[in-house]
């Protein structure tokens, strides 16, 4: 299943940590470094917004990011994809039978 669910991937993105650097006085400066690059991905824009659920307004993610069950992204990290770069508010990794790493995203 897993060999078949990267075949699904029809986009790339590179995704981001954060660096940091002494400024020398006591300071940091911050930067974003690609951790990895051209990964096979499928990003499936949402719209955002926010929708009723049970009662309540919940914020819906503006977009969806479905990589490899074994690719590495923790939820500090950015993707950039085509012209749009994301941060990761949700990482839904802990499942049974983990054929894919599932994200969902906020566009900044």
């Amino acid at each position: 299943m897993r060999v078949e669910a990267k075949k699904a991937m029809p986009d790339t993105v590179n995704i981001q940590r954060r660096t940091t650097t002494s400024d020398q006085q006591g300071g940091y400066t911050e930067a974003w470094e690609n951790a990895y690059q051209n990964i096979p991905a499928r990003v499936t824009v949402t719209g955002g917004g926010e929708v009723a659920e049970q009662g309540q307004r919940a914020a819906r993610p503006d977009a969806l990011l479905t990589v490899a069950y074994d690719q590495s992204v923790e939820q500090s990290d950015r993707v950039v994809h085509n012209s749009g770069t994301y941060e990761i508010q949700f990482i839904n990794a802990e499942r049974s039978w983990a054929v894919v790493t599932q994200c969902q995203m906020r566009r900044l």
